[in-house]
């Protein structure tokens, strides 16, 4: 599914990221690599395996869609011990075998676990521009003035399935035609049943597709 933010065009991913068709740029947000290692060192008995299911997601993304950047809209990691040598490890493994810029424009969790000090391949920055998009981490951060993608929110939605039962289901929001808020892409971070405003609109990924749910 492709919507207009402003004048771009901006085409829904399944898989809880866009593409921007004008410059060929991949957009996610919310990876938050090494958040088990978090839960393990903090005596929280949680299997391993989610920061190479989550890098190996988005191989697979960027292999579909080839694009010529990919951009992060915050919180590539999850907090300070949970960047383990072996987390590191794994995403300099991964970065290595990337063969297009990859930018960070920086989250909360990423300040806090001062990902700036350590050497990564990857360009931080607050925000970035691209075709009158302006990208950022949290969506309270973007000009009113200018369409945007953010992050940060992680939004989910409960979906009425029957009078007794619902669907919780992450989604993504557009809110005030203006201001796109991505589903976080990790498979190992919770939703947030964010309110919605009057004029939000809700896109959640069923299978191989985005539908816009009336609510």
């Amino acid at each position: 599914m492709t919507l207009e933010l402003g004048n771009t065009p901006v085409t829904l991913l399944p898989a809880h990221g866009v593409f921007l068709e004008k410059s060929t740029v991949l957009v996610i947000s919310d990876m938050h690599l090494g958040k088990s290692a978090t839960f393990r060192s903090r005596g929280i008995p949680v299997p391993e395996g989610d920061t190479q299911y989550d890098l190996n997601a988005l191989s697979a993304l960027i292999e579909k869609h080839k694009p010529k950047r990919l951009v992060i809209a915050g919180d590539l990691v999850h907090a300070k011990d949970g960047m383990s040598p072996h987390v590191l490890e794994i995403f300099r493994a991964w970065a290595a075998g990337l063969t297009i810029p990859m930018i960070l424009t920086e989250g909360n969790h990423d300040r806090m676990a001062r990902l700036f000090e350590h050497t990564l391949p990857i360009e931080i920055v607050p925000s970035i521009d691209i075709d009158g998009l302006r990208i950022t981490h949290d969506p309270d951060e973007l000009p009113k003035d200018i369409p945007g993608i953010a992050g940060h929110l992680h939004p989910g939605i409960r979906i009425p399935e029957s009078p007794r039962r619902s669907v919780r289901t992450p989604f993504f929001c557009l809110r005030q035609s203006q201001h796109l808020v991505l589903p976080a892409f990790s498979r190992f971070t919770g939703m947030n049943l964010i309110g919605l405003e009057h004029g939000d609109r809700v896109f959640v990924p069923v299978k191989e597709r985005v539908m816009e749910i009336r609510m």
